[in-house]
């Protein structure tokens, strides 16, 4: 049986469209997944490296350059934060490195579009922060007036991801301009008699500056009027895990009554979490903090989305080679989800259990029904 919290057991379909040290990493996913030691060979493709950032675009950057100077026969390099295929392709670019080294991407930056028109990245995978936002608004704003939807028992409600490649690539560009814009077309409500006549006070908590985070506001903004919300976002500006504890301290002392929140260290901030629950209803985004007691998750199923990037990396280099991948914070369970899926992904693994219950949920968005109105003309 359901849990009746807040909203459709089914995922959420879609058409709404910092500076640390730099690790090369024996990474594994949380709930005791093994870890991984490389490089790793299964079949035609050997991971050499899997390289964290700390959230830092130059350590990304140089993070890259590194491996093209360490690995003379790296055939694809894998970005799985929004800013790592910019740094990425810049680095490829100064070493004289295009037509050697592929590049596959995350999320859904200006450049790394650009890029894919030009040919001179593969193709990305990427979530829809515009949802996001706009769902975070729509469902804190119903658990605070009290009223009822269906969660599912996992208590994780997916936004499926899409997989852009060159043939989708300016249509997608367009639809980020007209969300960028505020000319998006509002994504369609999970229920049409919602009782909006009391004002909520909410707050959307990302994890750090960045235009992924822009797209996120603009879904927040888009929902604010139609659900009767006052929303405050916040970019923590160096992405630190302090900022967000500062800025959750002064929502637990003022009228806040709903949290949306993107935890940078989830095992660190479980304490702070849960007070927040205590206080107002809390729900996580982007990534997930399930050993609190937030209600529930709203984002990528980042693990699937690590496979389908993994499956573009085979697209790129059909024939094998040397993979390094790179990553941002790896103690976010996010990126924990997605380089382990991009591995698994090369090296044939099969899902766990564990993500091929609601598989079907996090599907691309391709696939699935249209969520949104259309567009007015």
């Amino acid at each position: 049986m359901k849990r009746r919290l807040f909203l459709k057991a089914c995922a959420v379909a879609a058409t709404a469209a910092a500076g640390c040290r730099s690790e090369s990493n024996s990474a594994g996913t949380s709930g005791g997944a093994p870890k991984n030691e490389f490089p790793m060979t299964a079949g035609k493709y050997t991971i050499l490296d899997l390289r964290s950032d700390s959230g830092n675009h130059d350590r990304a950057k140089q993070n890259a350059e590194a491996a093209i100077s360490k690995y003379p026969n790296l055939n694809c390099m894998v970005g799985l934060y929004a800013y790592n295929p910019p740094t990425i392709l810049r680095a490829v670019e100064n070493a004289g490195k295009l037509d050697d080294i592929k590049i596959v991407g995350f999320d859904e930056d200006i450049e790394t579009l650009k890029g894919i028109e030009e040919g001179k990245i593969y193709g990305t995978v990427v979530q829809q922060p515009f949802l996001f936002g706009f769902k975070s608004v729509e469902y804190l704003s119903a658990l605070v007036r009290g009223q009822e939807v269906d969660v599912p028992d996992n208590k994780i409600i997916y936004v499926p991801h899409r997989v852009i490649r060159p043939d989708n690539a300016a249509q997608f560009k367009s639809d980020i301009q007209q969300m960028m814009a505020g000319k998006a077309p509002a994504p369609k409500s999970e229920r049409d008699d919602y009782d909006t006549k009391e004002p909520v006070s909410l707050a959307f908590l990302t994890n750090t500056v960045d235009p992924f985070w822009e797209l996120a506001e603009r879904g927040v903004q888009c929902a604010e009027p139609i659900f009767n919300a006052s929303c405050e976002v916040y970019h923590p500006p160096t992405a630190s895990a302090e900022e967000q504890k500062r800025f959750i301290e002064r929502k637990l002392n003022d009228d806040c009554q709903g949290l949306a929140l993107s935890p940078i260290d989830k095992e660190n901030q479980k304490e702070l979490i849960n007070r927040a629950c205590d206080k107002m209803k809390v729900i996580c985004h982007d990534s997930d903090a399930p050993d609190t007691n937030r209600l529930f998750y709203i984002g990528t199923g980042n693990y699937l989305a690590g496979r389908a990037v993994g499956k573009l990396v085979k697209e790129a280099i059909p024939d094998g080679g040397e993979v390094a991948i790179f990553v941002g914070k790896l103690e976010q369970l996010n990126a924990q989800e997605r380089s382990q899926g991009v591995i698994d992904e090369l090296l044939d693994k099969p899902i766990p259990p564990e993500y091929a219950i609601g598989g079907e949920a996090a599907k691309p968005a391709e696939e699935t029904p249209a969520a949104s109105e259309p567009a007015p003309e």
